[in-house]
C-alpha cells in the first residue's frame, strides 16, 4: 500500500477523529468537523484517495456530503467509507445508492477498520494507476493520429504536385514548341511575320493563363473552409474531376457519370470533395498497382448519395474487416486515408461504406441532412 496515499476524515466529534487517526497513522490523514469544510477541501485537494465520513453530523449530515460529492466531476472519484452507529438495512442501503463504496460501524473496531481502509485504499491506487495508463493510451493514439495527420498532409501535398504536372504538361510541351519554332527562324535569320509572331504571342498567353486558373483552381480546392451550405453534389464531383482529370487522361482512366440528382445536399462541400477525391486516388493507386487493363471507374449521383465503383478488383478480404479504422490503408501511399474520411462523413452526418462487386469496390456515400 502506498504510504503517500491520503485520506480525509469527516466527523464532528473529537473523540472520533482522535481514535481514527492513532489507528491511521501510517497515512497521511485530514482530520475535518463538518461537512461543508469536508466538501471544500475534497474539491481543492487533488490527492484525496478516500473519506472516512460520519453519517450523523449537525448543519449538514453524511448523506448529503455526499450527495455533493458524488455531483461534482472533481470529487465524483474519491471512495467514501460511511462511519455510522446505525446498522440497520434501510441506512446502509441509503449509503450505498448514493455512492459509498462501504460502511464502518462505531465503536470501531480497530481490525476490522484497518482491513476495509485498507482494501479500498488498494483499489483506489489500482485505479488510479489505470487511469493513468488509459490517459496514457489515449494520449499515444492521439500523438498517432497526428503524425497520421502530417503524413496525409504531406501525402496530399505529393498529389498535388502530381496532378498540377499532368495538367501543365501539354501546355509547357506547346509553349516550347512555340518557342523553339520562333528561335529557330531568327537563327536562320528569317523574318518573323508580325501577324504570325502576334497569333504565337496569343497562343502563349491563352497557354498561361490556363496554366494560371490551375494553380486557383488547386488553391480552392485545398483551401480550408468551415462553412456547411446547401450544394449538389454534381459539383463537387466535377470540382474534384477539374484537378484529377489530366492524371487520369495520362493513365488511360476512363471516368464515366451518371446523374440524377434534384435535392442539394447540406454539408460542407470542401470536405465533402477531399474524401471524393482521396477515393479517386485510391482507384488509381489500385490500378497502377495490379496493372488493370481498360481502367475505369463510374460515378453515380443521386439525391445526397454518391457511389464510386471501380473495375480494379475489389478489396482484399482481409483489409475488409477494419478499412475505415485509424492507420489502415488499402495501399503503401496514404492519402487523407479512410479513416479520416470517415471521420468527415460522419461529421456532415453522412454516412461511408464500401462493399467489393465482381469487377472490384464500390465506395458508397449517404447523407440525412439536406
Amino acid at each position: 500500500m502506498n504510504n503517500n496515499q491520503t485520506i480525509l476524515i469527516v466527523d464532528d466529534i473529537k473523540e472520533n477523529i482522535d481514535v481514527l487517526l492513532k489507528l491511521l497513522g501510517k497515512q497521511d490523514v485530514i482530520p475535518v468537523f463538518d461537512g461543508v469544510t469536508a466538501i471544500e477541501i475534497a474539491t481543492h485537494e487533488k490527492n484525496i484517495d478516500l473519506i472516512l465520513l460520519a453519517v450523523v453530523m449537525p448543519y449538514m449530515d453524511g448523506f448529503e456530503v455526499a450527495k455533493k460529492l458524488k455531483k461534482d466531476p472533481k470529487t465524483v472519484q474519491i471512495p467514501i467509507i460511511f462511519l455510522t452507529t446505525k446498522n440497520n438495512e434501510e441506512d446502509i442501503q441509503k449509503g450505498f445508492e448514493l455512492g459509498g463504496v462501504d460502511y464502518i460501524t462505531k465503536p470501531f473496531n480497530a481490525n476490522e477498520l484497518l482491513s476495509r481502509v485498507n482494501t479500498h485504499l488498494k483499489l483506489r491506487a489500482y485505479e488510479k494507476n489505470l487511469e493513468q495508463q488509459t490517459q496514457k493510451a489515449i494520449y499515444e493514439v492521439k500523438l498517432k493520429e497526428q503524425m497520421l495527420y502530417q503524413q496525409s498532409k504531406q501525402a496530399s501535398l505529393g498529389e498535388l504536385l502530381m496532378h498540377i504536372s499532368h495538367q501543365w504538361k501539354q501546355p509547357l510541351a506547346s509553349l516550347a514548341s512555340i518557342n523553339l519554332l520562333n528561335k529557330m527562324k531568327l537563327t536562320n535569320s528569317e523574318t518573323l511575320e508580325k501577324e504570325l509572331l502576334l497569333k504565337s504571342c496569343i497562343t502563349s498567353e491563352d497557354l498561361i493563363m490556363y496554366m494560371s486558373s490551375t494553380i486557383e483552381t488547386f488553391q480552392n480546392f485545398y483551401k480550408p473552409s468551415y462553412q456547411n451550405r446547401y450544394f449538389f453534389l454534381e459539383e463537387a464531383i466535377k470540382s474534384v474531376l477539374s484537378i484529377v482529370e489530366a492524371t487520369f487522361y495520362f493513365n488511360d482512366i476512363t471516368i464515366q457519370i451518371t446523374s440524377d440528382e434534384q435535392k442539394k445536399t447540406y454539408a460542407n462541400a470542401n470536405e465533402i470533395t477531399q474524401v471524393i477525391f482521396s477515393i479517386l486516388n485510391n482507384a488509381k493507386d489500385i490500378f497502377m498497382i495490379r496493372q488493370a487493363k481498360n481502367p475505369e471507374i463510374h460515378i453515380s449521383i443521386g439525391n445526397q448519395k454518391i457511389s464510386i465503383s471501380d473495375n480494379g478488383g475489389g478489396i482484399d478480404e482481409e483489409l475488409f474487416s477494419n478499412i475505415f479504422e485509424p492507420f489502415s490503408t488499402l495501399h503503401n501511399k496514404k492519402g487523407i486515408g479512410l479513416h479520416l474520411a470517415k471521420n468527415l462523413i460522419t461529421k456532415n452526418n453522412g454516412l461511408i461504406t464500401a462493399s467489393n462487386t465482381q469487377e472490384g469496390a464500390i465506395f458508397t456515400m449517404e447523407f440525412t441532412h439536406g
